[in-house]
């Protein structure tokens, strides 16, 4: 069971006294507090070189600090399994202890308070986390321009959370910003990119440079990077005159343009829609193979996984627009102001998402932008479903401190009034404590110092507290008026909705909602209320006696919740699917016409298919028309297939099962579809609708590689080595499998085997090369097809005698340990 913490809230009256009966209970959070230290870091110098194929780091680290506390006679460096070879204290070697998390100095006598000294340590490390070296062990013959199929070589590293201390000895924790330099020798044929503005490159007589990197405002260690690599740069500038880098791998020349779209833009907008200038010097970008997330946004220069740079034709399916403006919008919010501690990781996180989401509005339009925040709440409802953290938690989960988050931040923008009063808001957070660290009232004080308003409840029952409400909503026309009854339905406890008040039982929400009731003659009125009772009842007034076409309950969603009952006749669903404004009403009209029998609904979805521009809503009625034989609702299908939304096509591919014979021909067109995913997608479908064909549409696709590691070549080789006896499209796979590959591509090449049950040692030992990693998206997948395998009584015996005669270094061994005994 979770401790809870209650806090009693002093409720003075105007005498003097208080009232002892007003309470809020929220779940108690270990991560609430800052880290103790007691020496604040402003300045950190780093000289480092690398001898990547053994993965080590050789290091001088310089650390300018002040003294916090009138007592200072040791301090701590984050450091995990240094050698230290010297470390001196204001030019003087000092005592000091190593263990396997870090180093104590001990300065011999108490440090004069609040004077500032500085120390240097020498070191070396060998880390497994912070910083990564790809390629360099690459079992096959790289050329060094990381021609196609062969691992590339890089050096790359990921601070976030606190993975920084493996490779610089420092203070690694939120609670403390500094300015950073970095100083890098490497060799001379390599391009590197580190935080800040790049003051020199100096050549060396021994075929190496030396880079040096410097910023000029502070920023958290969490947020150094260092990247090394074959690339080539595409300098940009925007608007405001802001230089902006791109790097991109040579041969990928094609890829800068729909990979990099739309980047001078966004800061152009978030500069614009945030009100605050781009806080620091420069802005640069670097892709690199093998990054187990989506991208990270290290100050003024975020680093990506190669698999976002697309060329036009693999755009379709996946592109890097998204992440790119949510990396772009931590530079404000993370990056400049950032959180203090792990239970305000939202702030960074809440907005990154939201403001992504407001760039795809810019660019792709509302309805985009609605279908944004319909995605965010479906996964909000999965997460309470599991537990009822709150947001401000260093529990929240990612769900909570991406989708969830910008949600409420929408909703936040809704109860202010608008986009005038948030923007005004948000621009006074970012200015009153830029370059600072914050904390969750941090910006409940902002909104209520910008705008006047007591926002402290908005703050308790979405932020402070977890869980969702939801309602149940009926609707009765009498005497002249529309009345609506609303209930809120949700399990009530103290730890979600809002605290006990003015009698009301705690676990509820308090929201403002509008109602609409919209005529037949076109008219509509509108009220908005709020609902903060159980049972509400809201009326409007209809003294025209005026005939409903339909009633809105939240219309446009705007208020996040996991669910509302509100049953509605057939008729009225029709007429909100087709005359609705705001798309997610459109849509939600049509998903409640799923449990409508098909002759009833049929010509009603096929005119709202016919009228929709969005392809969610159109999406809709393909799932529920697909099975259906009718000659009408066939012609719409076919239509569907055709669709120049490639959202749409991938809808009917998705609904299918199996393909009915009439329509065979029209899923066979797929195969040469601009899509690598609809290929995919339809060369599967075939395979089990119509295997005798599987020749010819293996002959079709043949030679087409795909996005994502290699989708369609992955799918092709599985195919053909399952309708042919020819053991080298299992061979091509096994191949495929190895570290001479990005991991999207090994995993894909193993689930295949899997798939196929095909194994051999080849493919041993490239699960056991895996299985290790510290690519938890290819580790993962990997060591499910070694568990796999090995339940298999044939090569249990297989697999462990290699494993035995394998020479494993220590965080091998544990790894594969967990999987074979």
């Amino acid at each position: 069971m979770k401790k809870l913490i209650l806090l009693i809230l002093l409720a003075f009256s105007c005498t003097g006294g208080y009232s002892q009966n007003k309470t809020r209970t929220y779940l108690a959070d270990p991560e609430l507090a800052p880290r103790d230290h007691n020496v604040e870091y402003s300045h950190l110098r780093l000289n480092v070189a690398f001898d990547p194929a053994k993965g080590l780091v050789k290091g001088k680290v310089m650390l300018t600090f002040t003294t916090l506390r009138p007592t200072t006679d040791s301090i701590w460096l984050d450091g995990i399994q240094m050698t230290v070879q010297k470390l001196t204290l204001n030019g003087k070697e000092v005592k000091h202890q190593v263990d396997s998390a870090g180093i104590w100095i001990y300065p011999g006598t108490n440090l004069e308070w609040q004077t500032k000294d500085s120390m240097e340590v020498t070191y070396e490390c060998t880390p497994r986390k912070g910083i990564y070296f790809t390629g360099w062990n690459d079992s096959a013959i790289a050329p060094k321009d990381g021609e196609s199929g062969f691992s590339r070589k890089e050096i790359w590293t990921q601070g976030e959370g606190t993975d920084n201390r493996y490779w610089i000895p420092m203070y690694d924790g939120f609670n403390n910003k500094l300015i950073t330099e970095m100083i890098v020798t490497f060799d001379k044929d390599y391009k590197v990119l580190s935080n800040g503005t790049q003051i020199s490159v100096k050549d060396n007589k021994d075929g190496t440079k030396t880079w040096h990197y410097t910023m000029t405002h502070p920023h958290d260690a969490y947020l150094i990077m260092l990247g090394i690599g074959n690339y080539a740069i595409d300098d940009r500038k925007t608007k405001s005159g802001l230089p902006v880098h791109l790097y991109y791998y040579p041969e990928w020349k094609d890829r800068v343009s729909p990979s990099y779209k739309y980047m001078t833009d966004m800061i152009d907008f978030y500069e614009k829609e945030i009100g605050v200038k781009y806080g620091w010097e420069s802005y640069s970008q670097i892709p690199v193979q093998d990054f187990m997330y989506g991208a990270m946004e290290n100050t003024t220069a975020t680093i990506f996984g190669d698999f976002y740079m697309v060329d036009s034709r693999s755009f379709l399916d996946h592109n890097y627009i998204g992440v790119d403006a949510h990396e772009l919008a931590h530079q404000w919010f993370g990056d400049m102001v950032t959180c203090r501690t792990s239970s305000s990781m939202w702030m960074h996180e809440n907005f990154a998402t939201y403001y992504s989401a407001l760039f795809d509005k810019e660019v792709f339009g509302k309805d985009y932008f609605d279908w944004d925040r319909r995605g965010f709440q479906l996964s909000a409802i999965e997460a309470n479903k599991k537990d009822q953290n709150p947001i401000a938690s260093s529990m929240a989960g990612s769900i909570r401190l991406y989708p969830q988050g910008a949600f409420v931040l929408n909703m936040l923008k809704y109860v202010v009034g608008g986009r005038e009063l948030y923007n005004k808001a948000i621009k006074y957070y970012l200015e009153k404590h830029k370059y600072e660290n914050v904390e969750a009232r941090d910006l409940l004080i902002a909104f209520e110092e910008s705008t006047g308003m007591s926002l402290d409840w908005f703050w308790e029952e979405w932020y402070f507290k977890g869980g969702l409400p939801s309602y149940s909503v009926s609707y009765s026309e009498q005497n002249g008026t529309t009345q609506f009854t609303v209930t809120q339905t949700q399990e009530l406890t103290d730890i979600t909705g809002l605290s006990s008040a003015d009698g009301r039982p705690v676990g509820l929400f308090k929201m403002p909602i509008w109602f609409e009731v919209h005529y037949s003659d076109g008219s509509v009125d509108k009220k908005q209320a709020w609902i903060e009772k159980q049972t509400e009842g809201v009326s409007i007034a209809n003294p025209s006696g005026k005939k409903i076409d339909f009633v809105l309950f939240d219309p446009d969603n705007q208020v996040l919740k996991s669910g509302v009952s509100f049953h509605k006749p057939f008729e009225m669903l029709k007429a909100q699917a087709i005359k609705a404004e705001n798309m997610l009403d459109r849509y939600d009209a049509v998903d409640a016409m799923k449990s409508v029998d098909l002759t009833t609904k049929r010509a009603a979805l096929i005119d709202v298919y016919n009228k929709e521009t969005f392809q969610a809503v159109k999406s809709a009625v393909v799932a529920q028309l697909l099975n259906d034989s009718n000659t009408i609702s066939r012609t719409l299908i076919r239509s569907a297939i055709t669709s120049p939304d490639v959202a749409v096509r991938k809808a009917v591919l998705l609904n299918t099962k199996l393909i009915a014979s009439d329509l065979l021909p029209d899923y066979e067109k797929l195969l040469s579809d601009s899509s690598y995913d609809v290929i995919v997608s339809t060369l599967d479908l075939l395979n089990k609708s119509n295997p005798s064909k599987m020749p010819q549409y293996l002959a079709t696709t043949k030679g087409v590689i795909g996005t994502l590691g290699r989708n369609v070549q992955m799918k092709w080789l599985e195919l053909s080595a399952a309708s042919t006896n020819d053991n080298q499209y299992l061979s091509k796979l096994v191949a495929y499998s190895g570290n001479s590959y990005e991991f999207r591509t090994r995993t894909n090449a193993m689930d295949a085997l899997m798939r196929l049950d095909y194994f051999d040692t080849a493919l041993l030992a490239n699960l056991l090369n895996a299985v290790p990693s510290s690519n938890g998206r290819l580790a993962g997948p990997a060591s499910e097809v070694l568990k796999y395998f090995y339940a298999q009584d044939k090569w249990k015996k297989t697999i462990a005698d290699f494993v035995i005669a394998g020479k494993w270094q220590s965080w091998q061994k544990a790894a594969i340990r967990k999987i074979v005994n």
